[in-house]
């Protein structure tokens, strides 16, 4: 499991990237619509528009690896998690709801900051979402700063 301060952290209002790869390593990127960490299982659970971010979600096979990265866009405090796909196919409604109420969330938030819905439409979606759930095996600090890439101690009582 993540640590509490990171899970709380990647279920906020952040900005999220997801990279996958293809047979020959190809980096394919999208954008997050929305995560969530399920304390049962450790698994963290992450939706990305396939309409907008095709290779990005052709790629996201169980098995695989992938890296995601969670950004706050004020101060740029950030997380990076990676891991290995444990499953991915289109979003459920409940997946779908909790994606639309993070996107409203996100523009609303941008905007305060003056990024304007337009400059977000061609990178922030809650249309067609598909649903990436990953097994964290690594989390990294990113913060800008001295301590950017070092890697992130789980709490004592939380297991990866």
């Amino acid at each position: 499991m993540l640590a509490a301060e990171v899970a709380a952290f990647i279920e906020g209002q952040v900005m999220m990237l997801v990279a996958t790869r293809d047979a020959g390593h190809r980096p394919m990127i999208g954008r997050g619509s929305g995560a969530r960490h399920d304390r049962a299982t450790g698994l963290v659970h992450v939706l990305v528009s396939q309409s907008q971010w095709p290779l990005a979600v052709a790629e996201a096979l169980p098995g695989r690896p992938i890296a995601t990265t969670f950004v706050q866009p004020d101060n740029y405090r950030s997380f990076q998690i990676k891991g290995v796909i444990t499953d991915s196919g289109p979003a459920d409604g409940t997946a779908a709801a909790w994606g639309r109420h993070y996107v409203q969330a996100q523009l609303s938030m941008m905007h305060r900051l003056g990024v304007t819905r337009l400059q977000l439409s061609s990178t922030l979606s809650d249309h067609d979402l598909w649903h990436i759930a990953l097994r964290p095996t690594d989390i990294f600090e990113q913060t800008p700063g001295p301590g950017a890439g070092r890697r992130f101690p789980a709490a004592a009582e939380d297991v990866l």
